[in-house]
């Protein structure tokens, strides 16, 4: 893992460092599953996912946020990303999830502070969830 979160009031940032642009989106569901896992042993399921945004930054947040929802509406919780594929407009994802009762804890992805940025030796993130 090469993620971390720093507690604010209110809020949880979470700090990513990935060698690419992908692992940053893996990261960030392993942040979410950190978060929303019950350590139960629900069904297993793959579900589809496509998210478009403007820009990379606001494409993690909207990850994140569609990750968050289809938890709460539909009892997924991430556990594996089996497939990725990054395109100009957005992304496609391919993800194993487990059937669970997480709790209602990520109110939404914030745009506070958000970043996704090249650095030297692979990518930096940080996004800001309002919790």
């Amino acid at each position: 893992m090469s993620y971390q979160w720093i507690e604010h009031t209110g809020e949880l940032e979470l700090r990513i460092d990935a060698a690419t642009e992908a692992a940053v989106f893996e990261d960030a569901m392993g942040a979410v599953r950190e978060l929303l896992s019950s350590g139960g042993d629900g069904e297993r399921v793959s579900r589809e996912f496509r998210v478009e945004a403007a820009d990379r930054a606001a494409l993690l947040a909207a990850w994140i946020d569609e990750l968050v929802y289809v938890a709460e509406s539909e009892g997924l919780v991430p556990e594996h990303l089996t497939e990725i594929r990054l395109h100009a407009e957005g992304l496609a994802a391919t993800v194993t999830a487990q059937r669970a009762e997480p709790p209602h804890l990520i109110k939404a992805a914030t745009y506070h502070r958000l970043e996704l940025t090249p650095r030297e030796g692979g990518f930096h993130a940080t996004v800001v969830l309002d919790v």
